[in-house]
């Protein structure tokens, strides 16, 4: 009953706009019918404990995942907080001049390299909300920006999976022993290159990326334009520091997001004496989206919790005769349901010895896996929140490029060992 509450939610989020039902509201009640149910029927839970699977209360387990998901949600509200504060003060208005070229086709490279190298810098859906707000910036056809937000998408994922910080599936990995950072960089940083740069280069024969591209000069003020570029320092140097104290001192990064949030709004509040500004800030934040994520995080939880997402990785491992044809199959699943609760299966069903190449294939196909889908990554659901991306166009126009993009990293993870020889 779990499982078609679940598939029956999923289905009306996809087709949202032919139901004209919202995607907040089926994510929500899905979340607490699938649990309502659970409590109700006593249904068993179980929780993934290193090689155990141990028997927990089911309001238990809600508080657990509740906490799980919260993390995830005050990271966002964090970052979307302060990057409403950079764009109160022109931080992304400044740099426009930055994107500056003359044919659509170079500012979709330029776009794409961005994407990539800040989402290892950040994160990749940090890097998607800030890339989101730099091309409503410059880009003022909405059918135009779609597609360069769906190429922003792929190459935010791909950028975040060759970096320990760039992706949630890779620190999970990371931070439970299975890889090092520099393994990590050594065998996916080229496999990424390859998704992102195959993505771009097909893209950019695309009837919409043809001729030329008219991108409004800066006419912000001196004054204005000093001033974006020192807030926009100080907002992306303190998401920098996010991972930074997370290595050093351990706080986990939501911690480290309130921290950076609650330095930038002392700076600007007595820097510009802005006595507004969390009124103004916290207006900007897209309290729907954020309950749309948190939605999806309850729903996936009540079927990890109930042994479903264990249940359909074990029977994979059983039925595939080699474990580089389940990752692939884990890649493709990963766009249709959330990459942390399979990843978090995936370190507990194996027990393979640090740096093997299945938690580096794991690492690939769990982050690019994600673009295949729009609502397979934190990337593709932050966007289809912000810009009201229609998930069937999403998938006629975007997903086969995705595809395309992990299958050609994935073959290069196979043919790394003869290179190496």
């Amino acid at each position: 009953m779990v499982i078609l509450i679940f598939i029956f939610g999923y289905l009306l989020i996809a087709l949202e706009n032919f139901f004209s039902v919202n995607k907040v509201i089926p994510s929500i009640l899905m979340a607490v019918i699938c649990w309502s149910l659970i409590i109700f029927l006593n249904i068993p839970v179980y929780e993934l404990d290193q090689h155990l699977i141990l028997k927990k209360n089911p309001k238990y387990l809600l508080l657990f995942h509740l906490g799980k998901a919260s993390e995830i949600v005050f990271f966002l509200i964090g970052a979307m907080s302060i990057i409403a504060v950079i764009e109160k003060y022109s931080g992304f208005e400044a740099i426009k001049d930055l994107f500056y070229t003359n044919t659509k086709r170079k500012f979709l490279w330029i776009i794409s390299i961005v994407s990539f190298l800040l989402s290892a810098i950040i994160d990749n859906l940090t890097a998607t909300m800030v890339l989101i707000s730099i091309l409503k910036k410059t880009i003022y056809n909405y059918k135009d920006r779609l597609y360069y937000l769906g190429l922003v998408i792929i190459s935010a994922n791909a950028g975040g999976v060759w970096s320990p910080i760039g992706d949630i599936t890779t620190t999970m990995l990371w931070i439970s022993n299975k890889v090092t950072t520099i393994f990590l960089i050594k065998k996916i940083f080229i496999p990424s290159v390859l998704c992102m740069i195959i993505s771009t280069l097909i893209a950019s024969y695309m009837p919409v990326f043809n001729g030329y591209i008219q991108i409004k000069k800066n006419d912000l003020s001196k004054y204005c334009k000093h001033r974006g570029f020192f807030i926009l320092k100080v907002g992306l140097s303190l998401m920098l520091l996010v991972p930074v104290l997370k290595t050093i001192i351990g706080i986990p990064p939501y911690m480290g997001m309130m921290f950076s949030l609650g330095i930038i709004l002392i700076i600007v509040s007595k820097k510009y004496r802005s006595t507004s500004i969390l009124d103004d800030v916290f207006k900007k934040v897209d309290i729907s989206s954020i309950l749309f994520f948190f939605g999806i995080l309850l729903s996936v939880s009540s079927l990890e919790s109930i042994g479903a997402l264990y249940s359909l990785s074990h029977w994979i491992n059983e039925t595939v005769s080699t474990w580089k044809i389940t990752t692939f199959l884990f890649g493709l699943i990963s766009s249709i349901i959330d990459n942390v609760p399979l990843v978090a299966a995936t370190i507990t069903m194996f027990s393979y010895p640090l740096n093997h190449d299945l938690w580096h294939f794991i690492a690939y196909v769990s982050g690019t896996g994600g673009s295949i889908f729009l609502i397979g990554s934190a990337a593709g659901v932050s966007a289809m929140s912000m810009e009201k991306i229609d998930f069937l166009w999403y998938l006629k126009k975007i997903s086969w490029i995705a595809l395309i993009g992990y299958v050609s990293g994935f073959i290069y993870l196979l043919i790394y060992p003869f290179f190496s020889l």
